[in-house]
């Protein structure tokens, strides 16, 4: 018998309850996503594909296929038993499905799932972390993609595709797939996120790397009031016209703060500089034994506090590694625009079922999946012995 349960805060159950079966359904209306569908119609895929990304550490098109036509998953769902697919209809679906349902079905789960942080954890994720992963597959399984670097030495050339995420320290709030050349730049995909995410958080702090430094995406931020701490490359340009003192001695982990200035930026093959006023602090790493520049338009925080929520950005470089280690993400799971997009949708909405019950039962990530796991199959054995008129309380004593 798995005793979990009595050890969780929340159980599996509790978090089933939580999604909003309802709403689901009337996106799926709004959406028009089941028009000329008899099987899988969105909220089954739905279910289909968050339900193989917990069950199944390897996800494929295969083994949806295996856990569709399994009586095990259709009586967890209430679908007809009656009903079969094949694995080449599940990725002929993912390619033409209407994308607008998993996306509204994201932010809802997003919505419901955040309102389950405390009031201080809501005052601490206005702190967003802003990055990009990567993810390669060879050119012959992927319709579009970026290139890049050389072919392998056996000639084998890979295509790659880029997932910018906005993460809030628990749960993932923002997300855009880019898979053009072009997109290879991170000014061209971070900082369009910023502006996208600052609509829906508009007081929240950014926080994100050295991969944005178009003076134009900076400019932008301060015109619009979004507060933002990144990196800035030491070969920058820039007018010193004040500076705030430093206490001597002030250290974060390895990282020690050697000046504290008020700046303008030059522009870019020009000699003039920008009108905006930045924040530019200089760090040492004692470690590593290199400079850095932190840049900011946080001008009321001590400069202590702007290096410490600049190392928080690497929260979202952990969430990264357990989706890829976890969930799968490391492999596409289709080879069209369309249904690389759900399976990013769906798995972001698997991550924060994972998240959420890593957080409230204070458990490891890969504790997390195990448990739920488990406590998915006692779920199913508990509904299997009621509904053969037994008490399931007499199977779990």
């Amino acid at each position: 018998m798995n005793t979990s349960k009595k050890q969780n805060k929340i159980s599996v159950k509790d978090l089933l309850a939580f999604i909003p079966d309802d709403q689901i359904s009337n996106i799926a209306k709004e959406t028009k996503v089941n028009y000329y569908t008899k099987i899988l119609d969105g909220k089954s895929l739905l279910y289909l594909i968050l339900y193989s990304l917990i069950e199944q550490k390897r996800n494929s098109l295969r083994t949806m296929e295996d856990i569709f036509n399994s009586l095990q998953f259709k009586f967890l769902f209430n679908f007809d038993t009656s009903k079969t697919v094949k694995f080449n209809s599940i990725s002929e679906r993912l390619s033409v499905i209407n994308l607008e349902f998993f996306e509204k079905c994201y932010m809802l789960f997003y919505e419901v799932y955040s309102h389950l942080y405390s009031d201080k954890e809501q005052e601490d994720h206005k702190l967003i972390r802003v990055d990009s992963t990567m993810v390669a597959e060879t050119a012959n399984k992927i319709k579009k993609g970026m290139t890049v670097g050389k072919k392998k030495k056996s000639g084998e050339s890979r295509k790659q595709v880029k997932y910018t995420v906005g993460y809030d320290g628990i749960l993932p709030c923002n997300t855009v797939l880019y898979n053009t050349q072009e997109c290879l730049s991170e000014d061209k995909t971070m900082a369009p996120l910023v502006f996208n995410c600052s609509k829906n958080f508009p007081k929240a702090i950014y926080t994100f790397d050295r991969g944005v430094q178009k003076r134009e995406s900076f400019t932008q931020m301060v015109e619009e009031g979004i507060s933002f701490v990144s990196k800035l490359k030491l070969d920058s340009r820039y007018k010193e016209i004040d500076s705030n003192s430093v206490e001597e001695g002030i250290q974060i982990g390895n990282i020690k703060i050697e000046t504290d200035k008020i700046v303008l930026l030059g522009k870019p093959n020009t000699r003039k500089f920008l009108p905006q006023e930045f924040r530019l602090i200089t760090t040492y790493n004692t470690k590593k034994e290199k400079y850095s520049y932190v840049l900011t338009n946080i001008f009321d925080l001590p400069a202590e506090e702007i290096i410490k929520i600049y190392k928080r950005r690497w929260d979202i470089e952990v969430f990264f590694r357990f989706l890829k280690q976890e969930l799968n993400f490391k492999h596409l799971g289709s080879t069209s625009t369309n249904g690389i997009k759900v399976m990013m949708y769906s798995t972001l909405i698997a991550s924060m079922l994972i998240m959420i019950y890593k957080k409230l039962n204070n458990v490891g990530f890969k504790t997390a999946v195990r448990r739920i796991a488990f406590e998915l199959n006692d779920l199913i054995m508990a509904m299997v012995v009621k509904q053969c008129g037994g008490d399931p309380a007499l199977f779990f004593r």
